[in-house]
C-alpha cells in the first residue's frame, strides 16, 4: 500500500514525492531518515509569525512562531527580523521537521 499522497511534493525541494529518493521507505515500511542542513533568512515579522526564506530558494516563504523560533535560536524576539539560521531539514511521511537551530 503506498502511503504517498498522489500529486504531493517535497517540502525541502519541491520534487515530487513519487521517486523522490529522500522519501525511500526502509525495510519496516517507515521513511527512510534522511535530511540535509539548510540557512534561513527571517524575512518579516508578522504578529507573533515569523516569515522566513531558505537563502538558495527565495521563492518559497515559510511561517513559524516567533517566540519559538526566537527561543530554539536562543536569542530575543527583537533580534529576529534579518537574522540567518541554520538548522536540520528532515523530510517525514506528512511534511518536514526542523532541528538542531544554530545562528549563522
Amino acid at each position: 500500500m503506498d502511503s504517498q499522497r498522489e500529486g504531493a511534493h517535497c517540502g525541502i525541494c519541491g520534487q515530487a514525492m513519487d521517486g523522490h529518493d529522500a522519501h525511500q521507505q526502509d525495510e519496516g515500511g517507515r521513511p527512510a531518515r534522511k535530511g540535509k542542513s539548510v540557512t534561513y533568512v527571517v524575512v518579516e515579522l508578522r504578529g507573533a509569525t515569523a516569515h522566513f526564506q531558505a537563502t538558495d530558494d527565495p521563492t518559497r516563504t515559510f511561517r513559524t512562531g516567533a517566540a519559538d523560533l526566537a527561543g530554539q535560536l536562543g536569542i530575543g524576539l527583537s533580534g529576529l527580523l534579518d537574522r540567518r539560521y541554520t538548522c536540520w531539514v528532515e523530510p517525514t511521511e506528512y511534511g518536514f521537521v526542523r532541528s538542531g537551530f544554530t545562528l549563522a
